[in-house]
């Protein structure tokens, strides 16, 4: 695959060059790994974005759902095919509810979204990677970083709503978007 081959060659050329030690190599190979097929992704959510006229509701989603993401952590699909694909979809749902949604039903999407995703964060967060299982101590940092992250997130949006009506469609995909990585924390994914 060409995240892995790419991976493979700059954490190869890292060793070669004494940039990193050999015992350290699976590290860079793991976080390249991460960077590649995030950069990859990214590029890819918002050239659909772009082709339907949606970047900057693409970029809600990505912001929203990634940063919560990176401190929550979630379900991890075994290709980063099927990803792009699940992620993809998500963003394209969650842009077309937030686009369609009528003004008069924005306030209850928004707080029906906001508290699901309160409660799956608080009750199941932070969700290992399988590939980096998280130490004890990594847990507690996590589970509180994941819930400071969503309580600002909440208040932003609160906030937000409160001051300006033309952002409502905007708050909307971004609270369906966290919505959307709160359900990732749920173990019915988990084997």
């Amino acid at each position: 695959m060409l995240i892995d081959k790419i991976s493979k060659a700059v954490s190869q050329k890292m060793l070669d060059a004494s940039v990193i030690s050999i015992e350290d190599k699976d590290i860079y190979y793991y976080g390249l790994q991460l960077i590649v097929s995030t950069i990859i992704k990214g590029m890819g959510l918002m050239i659909i974005a772009i082709l339907f006229d949606k970047a900057i509701e693409a970029l809600i989603f990505i912001g929203a759902f990634g940063i919560l993401r990176i401190n929550a952590g979630g379900f991890h699909l075994d290709t980063y095919f099927k990803c792009f694909v699940v992620t993809s979809a998500s963003m394209m749902l969650c842009i077309w509810i937030g686009s369609i949604t009528p003004l008069q039903l924005v306030p209850y999407i928004i707080a029906c979204a906001l508290v699901i995703t309160v409660l799956l964060v608080f009750r199941y967060a932070p969700v290992d990677n399988p590939n980096r299982p998280l130490s004890a101590r990594e847990h507690r940092k996590f589970r509180i970083r994941s819930i400071y992250t969503i309580m600002i997130m909440v208040i932003i949006i609160i906030a937000l709503y409160y001051v300006k009506t033309q952002l409502y469609k905007y708050l909307c995909i971004a609270s369906l978007s966290i919505m959307f990585e709160g359900l990732t924390l749920l173990p019915v994914w988990r084997n």
